[in-house]
């Protein structure tokens, strides 16, 4: 059909959409006054053999702005006729697609699908898609098939009686001489209107060849792009193997990946690209609202993050600016990151904007009648029985968007029975088998070991600790003495027992002493703590003593408090109870932003970026770290956009306030090395194990061998590492030089380090990528970051935060001083101080509710040794290895459940509270907050 008798149907096509052509032409315009980009290059089309034309203008504008109707005269103005003739001794080729018309989130839109269809229907055509073989022709240009269309593309899909919008199944039949070749990748253009998501492609040769291709990308119209989209299949191959055929196909992929690191990232755009983290702050709104950037210099260091390219602030030329541009999302992410491809996956982006813009504004309406701290305990845990009264607040409300957010609320979190009026909290693990478990000193100490951050604790080398912060300026070190925890250590001397490995330390004094004057000029009141454990002759981790630094402040000088725990069990002591707050106060927060966020989501940002920019996915190292990438970017931005901003729900709750994310880039300059992520080598470095022969895994010994995050972190290491070693081993065939002469490999791993980590490039500790043994470690440590280290610090918060007096986001109150009217006021009611003390009722909920959805798995997880589709390899040495690293996985899961059978291990099931080991079991059988199952990625 040719495109003036397309556009003579354009009327009747219109009335489908009870439109008509002057409302269209109108639409078209004002979609040109707002348009953002425009190119005079359209790039090569291998599809059609011949340019597309120079003259042809791009306009991309905000789906919100632009007119359906506007799109769709583009369509129709591009129309080209798709003719082609088959040749005697052709191969018929048979091929069935799977697309999403919708992301899962969004109602079925009518009148776009009946504009697809019926512009399918009239025009023909209007998706089509072209094979490519992996020869080239005899004068080296790409050899392509005729092009195919698909099939019934109006009567393969439909409402289904569906609301939601879900997947479907197309069939496409090509026809190519039987001289063709092997088929290596294919072009598809799509002419419709409206963007797809195509999973996958499968082709079957009239002779049994079978061609399976994983695409899992969004297909926009295809004015949107430079050049055609092109989708390999799941045959990989280094850089030098590729066959002629598709060199230039794998090079102008990279290209179009990485972009040109200029303009405005559109909704539509594919681009991965570096930028420091300047979106923090909105000074444009008010002048509290400024943060500094992160990132780019030496005094706040930081990782890369996606690249948005908004203009600069006004109010502050070093920030970007949160006015979102037409055709811009206000917080970029490249379109196939975007969650809604699959049903928890969407859910789980919607749910953190929820916790904002709902929870927080409903809850605090909740106490607007009672005093905003706890009476008693009672009162705290009647959250997990009795609920919270949303019913009552529905009725009576007359401001509709506060109704909204508490139907939000019953929707995301249902209550138990047939009761829609109360939103009830899980009863978290810790509180399960014994309500006052928590309050045990050994249970303070095992958490060191098994709960939610086990991975700061160290040995004492030296004792009293040293400070690397001025005592001029800060104070002297410590006032911790011998006499403070000599009554603690079962008649050893300290030096006994550094020598003996059984002092330890949680020390976040240098990290936050800085801080301190500063936060406690704001609304909360905090402590730089230092933690002094024993390891006692039971096998029990017990606290000894709690140092608690305060900064000279105005006539004020420094301080250093010791506190150590009552001699006998009948005494009480709540000068030691409200210093144990204090501490797991700074504990909650370092692990939230620090442990969690900088040592897992942030850092492995760049890894993410570099990944899809250098390595193609023809590349086996791309197939082989892509499942350690899913969904990373999606959640990474939405935390930016809700958790980590200004004033956004960190800042608000946890104690740093204004300073958090300053304070994580501190402490990634401080002490973040590449090399020390791997975790036999993190051990090492906090003293926590020792070099030790191939017998053990990891090739360390366990300072502590009940250390049950150590003890089955180890075993996971060992397993990723040695799949990985053999992955790579099949794929570079043994040989290091050919790692060294991989061109796209080496490209990735130096940006990484010149780039995406910028700010630590010149460090002496970062590998090089240049033998299969240096790769496996790089690959296992890139693994262990996405995997096993994320799920340890955040599948497990709502066992143990979900509780807050176990761990507070943050203190309201100082602990008063000998003698003052405060200590008075104290010992007259010590539980009301200590109520007043802890996170108040508001803050509490919003937290509780936070870390319930952090800690939910996806219905969708891919964990590890688990794929969620088989077709993500071809090559059966792979697959066969994969398969053995699948068994070793289900192996695990039976070990560890056995080491939490054993009762002699009092940090597991033995201890205090019961709470056995599971976040390091391989697999979750089920959704939801399970506390159990590693996933690749992180996701959450």
């Amino acid at each position: 059909m040719q495109a003036a008798s397309a556009q003579a149907a354009v009327p009747a096509i219109l009335a489908v959409a009870g439109l008509s052509a002057g409302v269209a032409s109108n639409k078209r315009s004002s979609a040109q006054n707002v348009g953002v980009k425009s190119s005079s290059y359209h790039g090569t089309a291998f599809a059609t053999g011949k340019p597309k034309s120079s003259s042809s203008k791009i306009v991309t504008v905000s789906p919100a702005r632009a007119s359906l109707i506007g799109k769709l005269k583009d369509a129709v103005a591009d129309i080209k006729p798709f003719k082609g003739s088959h040749n005697e001794g052709t191969v018929e080729i048979k091929g069935q697609l799977v697309i999403s018309k919708q992301s899962f989130l969004d109602l079925v839109k009518i009148g776009p699908s009946l504009l697809d269809d019926q512009f399918d229907a009239i025009f023909n055509q209007l998706v089509a898609l072209q094979l490519v073989s992996v020869d080239t022709k005899p004068d080296g240009q790409p050899k392509l098939s005729s092009k195919s269309t698909i099939e019934k593309w109006t009567t393969s899909s439909g409402l289904k009686g569906q609301v939601i919008a879900g997947d479907d199944s197309y069939s496409v039949t090509f026809k190519v001489p039987s001289d063709f070749g092997e088929i290596g990748a294919f072009i598809i253009r799509n002419n419709h209107p409206n963007q797809f998501y195509l999973h996958d492609l499968t082709l079957e040769t009239d002779n049994g060849v079978v061609y399976e291709f994983p695409c899992n990308s969004w297909v926009y119209n295809d004015r949107i792009y430079h050049d055609d989209r092109v989708f390999f299949t799941n045959k990989t191959y280094l850089p030098k193997q590729t066959p002629t055929g598709l060199k230039p196909f794998r090079e102008r992929e990279l290209v179009a990946l990485r972009g040109d690191g200029t303009g405005v990232r559109q909704t539509s755009d594919r681009i991965y690209d570096y930028d420091i983290y300047n979106d923090l702050g909105n000074p444009d709104k008010r002048s509290d609202l400024k943060r500094p950037p992160l990132g780019g210099s030496k005094d706040l260091p930081y990782p890369r993050r996606c690249r948005t390219g908004r203009p600069k602030s006004l109010a502050d030329p070093k920030s970007e600016s949160t006015t979102v541009p037409a055709g811009a999302d206000g917080y970029y992410l490249p379109v196939d990151e975007k969650f809604g491809r699959e049903k928890d996956s969407s859910t789980k982006a919607v749910t953190l904007k929820g916790v904002a813009h709902a929870i927080a504004p409903v809850i605090s309406g909740l106490f607007d009648d009672t005093p905003n701290t706890w009476d008693n305990l009672e009162d705290i845990l009647s959250v997990y029985t009795k609920g919270l009264p949303l019913g009552q607040n529905l009725e009576d409300t007359q401001d509709e968007e506060t109704k909204r957010s508490l139907v939000f609320l019953d929707t995301l979190f249902k209550a138990q029975g047939e009761d829609k009026s109360v939103l009830k909290y899980p009863l978290p693990q810790l509180l399960k088998e014994n309500v006052n478990a928590w309050m045990d000193d050994e249970e303070f100490g095992r958490q060191t070991l098994a709960g939610t951050n086990p991975c700061t604790i160290q040995a004492v080398t030296e004792f009293p600790a040293k400070s690397s912060l001025s005592p001029e300026e800060y104070g002297p070190a410590t006032a911790l003495t011998e006499e403070h925890i000599k009554p603690y250590l079962e008649g050893l001397s300290v030096k006994e027992a550094i020598k003996a490995k059984r002092l330890f330390t949680v020390d976040y004094r240098d990290i936050f002493l800085p801080y301190i004057d500063r936060i406690n000029q704001g609304k909360y009141k905090a402590y730089a703590p230092r933690t002094i454990y024993f390891w006692t002759s039971k096998g029990t981790m017990k606290p000894v003593a709690i140092e608690l630094s305060l900064p000279p402040s105005g006539d004020k000088p420094a301080s250093n408090r010791v506190f150590t725990p009552p001699l006998r069990k009948q005494d009480k002591s709540h000068y030691w109870d409200l210093a144990k707050a204090h501490a797991a106060n700074i504990e909650f927060c370092f692990h939230a932003v620090i442990s969690h966020w900088m040592r897992a989501h942030a850092v492995i940002e760049p890894f993410v970026l570099s990944t899809h920019r250098n390595l193609s996915k023809l590349h086996p190292v791309h197939t082989m770290l892509l499942p350690l990438f899913r969904n990373t970017l999606g959640i990474n931005t939405s935390a930016r956009e809700v958790l980590i901003k200004a004033n956004g729900l960190l800042e608000n709750n946890f104690s740093p306030g204004r300073y958090t994310m300053e304070m994580t880039s501190k402490a990634y300059g401080a002490f973040w090395r590449f090399d020390h992520v791997a975790f036999p080598a993190d051990l090492v470095a906090r003293g926590m194990a020792e070099p030790a022969d191939a017998s053990h895994p990891g090739g360390v010994k366990l300072t502590v061998d009940d250390y049950p995050f150590a003890k089955d972190g180890l075993d996971l290491w060992d397993a990723i590492h040695t799949y990985m070693g053999k992955y790579l081993n099949i794929v570079y065939k043994g040989s290091d030089k050919a790692v060294h002469e991989d061109t796209e490999l080496q490209t990735w791993w130096n940006e990484i380090v010149q780039v995406g980590h910028g700010d630590k490039k010149d460090e002496p500790w970062w590998p090089k990528a240049d033998s299969i043994k240096s790769l496996t470690d790089i690959c296992a440590t890139i693994a262990w970051i996405a995997g096993p280290h994320h799920t340890a610090v955040n599948y497990g918060q709502w066992a143990y935060g979900g509780f807050m007096p176990n761990r507070p986001p943050h203190c309201n109150k100082l602990i008063p001083e000998p003698g003052s009217k405060d200590e008075e006021k104290m010992l007259a009611d010590p539980e009301k101080w200590m109520m007043q003390t802890l996170t108040n009722q508001t803050a509490t909920c919003v937290i509780l509710t936070l870390m319930e959805t952090l800690s939910s798995h996806a219905v969708d997880e891919e964990y590890q040794g688990k794929r969620l589709n088989d077709n993500w390899t071809s090559n059966p040495e792979i697959k066969a290895e994969f398969a053995q690293f699948s068994a070793k996985m289900e192996e695990l899961q039976r070990k560890f459940e056995e080491r939490n059978a054993d009762l002699s291990l009092k940090n597991r099931t033995a201890g205090p509270s019961k709470v056995p080991y599971t976040l390091m079991y391989p697999n979750s059988e089920e959704s939801g907050i399970t506390g159990r199952g590693v996933p690749y990625s992180i996701t959450i």
